[in-house]
This record gives structure tokens, C-alpha cells and sequence, in this order.
């Protein structure tokens, strides 16, 4: 059983422990199946997922509205990865609790890693040999960034000796700073705020209790289309009327902003 849970860490990141070079649109996680999703074994510095609240030993359900109960780890892991910079949205279960947290995929490079020592492997080049230091020179030169350091699908600390065999560097792309961005979400419990409706003439939504409530559509590329407001929705369904007649078909992430907190959730304008 340990060597099968193994073999499916890498998944998340579209490769085993024992890897070639591969490069990929992914969010940064490293997972194994399990009957309701699949749960997660490490999350690795520096990509998007390790912005978000999002640990080792929690179980993601859902990508995008599409639970991943039953489904085998090539299909799982299909789904985590897709094209470069374009949002997704996860759901995860965290203590006993369920949460949904939007993201983006980043370009996630692993190439294979040697050395004998991986002290300080992020940062201090005095520790590494010639071969590391090609790697990093190759890496400034393609505005790729080194961000972990894996032995057989886990992070390897700084502070800790391993062998040669079965080491892997995990980069990621230079973000351009003036490329945009998915907006920040504060993680909630999904049953806070929950979306009950999404049509081209109206929004509606369902709350557990009273107060401003503020609902952002953002396309498919993460930027903003619509920002409508209820300042003074009641606990139970809301409708609030919008003209979405100009916009595309399509997936749109559909955020409820409630006291503070805020509940993402993929949703289809037909």
C-alpha cells in the first residue's frame, strides 16, 4: 500500500517520484487518491497553492464545481492541471470542514536534481556543486524560479542530508508583475454564502444570516465584469437583477462578499 500511495504523490504535478524533465500548468500540490478526492501530501513553496490555506492532509473534493469521489488519479490529476494562468476553483475538506479557495495555475517546471547534501539547497550556492549551479544559471536564464527541492514526492528541508537518487528541482515561472491577477479571497466555509441562480438577468444567492452583501463576476481570464450590490440582504434567498446580455457564454467565478467573508463558486452563463 505505501509503495502504490508512492507512486501517486507526483500526480498533482503530472509526474512520479522517479521523474524526466517535465513542464506543465499546474497549482502546485502533491496528491494521492482516495475514495472522496484526493488528499493532499505536500504543498510546494512559492506556487499557488501554498498562497492559499490549503495543507498537507486535506482532501479536495471538487475542481471547478466537478467532485473527484470515485474518480482514478490520471483523471483527478487531469483536472487539477489545465492551461497557464487561467483561474480554477477548488473545493477541500480542512478539519472536519469544507472550503472553496479560487487560484490560478502557474507554469510548474520539474527537472531532475543531483547532489549529495541539500542543506540550504534554496539559496546558499557555496552548498551546492557544479551541476546545481548550472541548473540555477539555467533557470535565471529562462526566468524560471527554483522553489522546492523533492526526494521521492516530499520536500526536502534544508536542514536535513539525503542521498542523490530520486531528487527533483520544482520551478516555477517569474510571474510578470504586470500581468493580471485573480483577486484575493479569504477562505470560508462554503455553506456561509452559497449560490442559488445565475442567469443573464439575475443573481441569486442564499445567506445564514443578515447584512451587506456585495457579489463579483469575473470572467474565465480572472478580470472583473460585473460588481453588484445588496446592502441590506436578509438571512435566506436574495435576487439581485443585473443586464448580463453583452457577455459571452461560458464559466464565470461568482463571489459573495457577506460581513467580511467571502464564498467563491464556479458557475455557467448559457
Amino acid at each position: 500500500m505505501k509503495n502504490i500511495v508512492k507512486l501517486s504523490l507526483l500526480a498533482a504535478m503530472a509526474v512520479a517520484p522517479v521523474m524526466a524533465d517535465e513542464s506543465f500548468g499546474g497549482i502546485g500540490v502533491t496528491i494521492y487518491q482516495i475514495h472522496e478526492g484526493v488528499k493532499v501530501a505536500e504543498v510546494i513553496p512559492g506556487t499557488p497553492a501554498a498562497e492559499t490555506k490549503l495543507q498537507a492532509g486535506d482532501v479536495i473534493t471538487a475542481v471547478d464545481g466537478i467532485s473527484l469521489e470515485g474518480k482514478d488519479i490520471e483523471a483527478s490529476k487531469e483536472m487539477l492541471r489545465g492551461q497557464v494562468n487561467k483561474p480554477l476553483e477548488i473545493t477541500y475538506v480542512s478539519a472536519g470542514e469544507t472550503y472553496k479557495e479560487t487560484l490560478r495555475r502557474t507554469q510548474i517546471t520539474v527537472k531532475e536534481f543531483e547532489g549529495k547534501s541539500v542543506q540550504n539547497w534554496y539559496g546558499d550556492k557555496e552548498k551546492v556543486n557544479s551541476h546545481e549551479l548550472e541548473a540555477f544559471a539555467s533557470a535565471k536564464q529562462s526566468d524560471k524560479q527554483l522553489v522546492a527541492v523533492l526526494q521521492n514526492g516530499n520536500i526536502v528541508k534544508e536542514d536535513v542530508k539525503a542521498a542523490s537518487a530520486g531528487i527533483n528541482g520544482v520551478y516555477i515561472e517569474r510571474v510578470n508583475e504586470f500581468e493580471p491577477k485573480v483577486q484575493k479571497r479569504n477562505v470560508v466555509r462554503s455553506s456561509d454564502a452559497s449560490l442559488r441562480g445565475f442567469t443573464r438577468k439575475a443573481v441569486s444567492f442564499g445567506l445564514k444570516s443578515s447584512g451587506k452583501a456585495v457579489v463579483s463576476i469575473l470572467n474565465a481570464d480572472g478580470e472583473l465584469v460585473a460588481t453588484l450590490r445588496a446592502d441590506d440582504a436578509k438571512a435566506g434567498i436574495n435576487t439581485i437583477a443585473w443586464d448580463g446580455s453583452q457577455l459571452t457564454a461560458g464559466r464565470y467565478m461568482v463571489s459573495i462578499d457577506h460581513n467580511g467573508s467571502v464564498s467563491g463558486t464556479m458557475a455557467v452563463l448559457k
